[in-house]
């Protein structure tokens, strides 16, 4: 079966379905399914059984801010699982499996994968487990290794990194440790006076010519700089697969002195972009910048909407100003050398402020409410953080509304721009922020982000004006 074969299957939401669910646990694989199964013989796993035990199949919410949320998996007990119990489930793989019922078992596409969460109900008659998202992974700390007498792990610097401590790691040398990455170059600054040294870059350390004084700090240049470059590194340390990335080719840094996450790393690396960041059904890493949507993806009718299933959730008020803050200073000097302060003053500032700011503002008049938020970036050049300042105000020139709306419709992707044929979305063309879907169920439960569609102004006034003309000549052209 080709994918444009299964693409148009899943739009048919008449036809027959069936989930297939592979449970890792200590000593193997256990295969149900929500009707009973059997592979072919000429399938790559032939005459594979699964047993009909399946009684619900996890709902799945994935949510633009990064966090994904997971249903039961419930069994019918006869009372034969009593020994399934015990097993060691926890933090092994949930495989589920979409088709149809009289398919080739090769011809079923993976739907969803997870982590299982351990036996979270065992009662007569039924045996259910609870799940977590496989992005419960990038909870655990990157090792980085330890620092000389358990001084902490050894920092971790991504991209271009300003002012950063160093810490020595040699009682015989005047070695220090600024990266756990081999790094293009490094930069030591006593006092933020360039400090004669010699560099291992391989080994990310330097070793001073001079006895410095107290406020050792070091510039960085590492070669992940960019955000997609960051992205594919967090993957790589937790063996994820890159799904789609769509992020800007900013220079960008952040720095660790302390135990860090992947999710750590990836919410900071989003929250200044206006990006997000989540892991897909089939458990790719995805990241997007937030944007205005422009032609629509999907077009849903009002008859794929469940009766009366359309329901304004959260309203969003435009701008007025947005403070971006960026090339943050990981390590602010209560003083600076002489020849700094003396020489060149707005570098002197820099070293003793913890970030620089750019501000933008914008006409919302209409708005007494608007909003003045500040952001943290990791965007390390001038032209990038106004660019990134300008980018986000423009997403927020006008109110934003979401809707929550339950729809007869194939699955939808998270990010997808979507116009809403129904009179409360009328001319908008919204962008899906979050996605509840389950292979059991007819309907997906969407969150859309609209933002309002016509600014005050002549196209408004045209628009409006054209409604207007078709409203007062249409019961004419009916009676004729």
């Amino acid at each position: 079966m080709t994918d444009a074969e299964y693409e148009a299957w899943l739009a048919d939401l008449s036809a027959p379905r069936i989930v297939l669910c592979e449970l890792d646990y200590a000593g193997g694989t256990e295969y149900i399914a929500s009707r009973p199964y059997i592979s072919r013989p000429t399938d790559s796993d032939p005459n594979r059984a699964y047993d009909d035990l399946l009684v619900e199949a996890i709902d799945i919410e994935t949510r633009t801010d990064g966090l994904i949320s997971f249903g039961e998996i419930t069994l019918v007990d006869d009372g034969s699982l009593w020994r399934w119990v015990s097993r060691a489930w926890k933090g092994f793989p949930v495989r589920l499996y979409l088709g149809g019922p009289e398919w080739s078992r090769d011809d079923f596409r993976l739907h969803a994968r997870a982590l299982n969460g351990g036996v979270s109900e065992s009662r007569r008659g039924t045996l259910a487990f609870s799940v977590t998202d496989e992005s419960a992974q990038l909870d655990e700390p990157i090792d980085t290794g330890s620092l000389p007498e358990d001084a902490g792990p050894v920092p971790l610097a991504l991209g271009s990194v300003f002012n950063a401590p160093l810490v020595r790691v040699s009682t015989s040398e005047l070695t220090y440790r600024a990266s756990y990455l081999a790094v293009s170059s490094l930069s030591p600054k006593d006092a933020g006076a360039a400090a004669p040294h010699t560099a291992d870059l391989a080994g990310g350390t330097v070793t001073l010519d001079n006895a410095p004084g107290d406020t050792l700090t070091v510039d960085i240049e590492e070669s992940h700089n960019t955000p997609a470059a960051i992205v594919s590194w967090v993957a790589d340390q937790y063996g994820l697969t890159l799904g789609t990335l769509e992020l800007p080719a900013y220079t960008v840094g952040l720095y660790y002195g302390s135990e860090v996450t992947g999710r750590q790393i990836l919410d900071e690396l989003c929250q200044g972009l206006g990006a997000y960041w989540y892991l897909d059904a089939l458990g790719r890493l995805v990241a997007r910048q937030h944007d205005i949507p422009g032609e629509a993806d999907i077009v849903l009718s009002i008859d794929e909407i469940e009766d009366g299933q359309i329901a304004l959730v959260e309203t969003e008020q435009p701008w007025h100003s947005l403070t971006l803050r960026w090339r943050r200073n990981y390590a602010p000097l209560r003083s600076v050398a002489g020849v700094i302060d003396e020489n060149n003053a707005t570098l002197a500032a820099r070293l003793q402020r913890t970030w620089t700011e750019t501000k933008g503002t914008q006409d919302t008049a209409d708005h007494p409410l608007a909003e003045t938020p500040t952001r943290d970036s990791c965007i390390q050049l001038e032209a990038d953080a106004i660019t990134e300042r300008e980018r986000l105000l423009g997403l927020r020139t006008v109110r934003a509304d979401v809707f929550e709306i339950d729809a007869f419709l194939a699955p939808v992707a998270l990010g997808q721009r979507i116009e809403v044929e129904h009179p409360a979305t009328e001319r908008m063309i919204g962008r899906v922020i979050s996605v509840s879907r389950s292979p059991t169920r007819s309907t997906t439960t969407l969150n859309v982000w609209f933002p309002t569609p016509w600014p005050p102004g002549e196209l408004g006034d045209a628009v409006d004006a054209l409604d207007i003309a078709v409203n007062e000549t249409m019961p004419a052209l009916l009676e004729e």
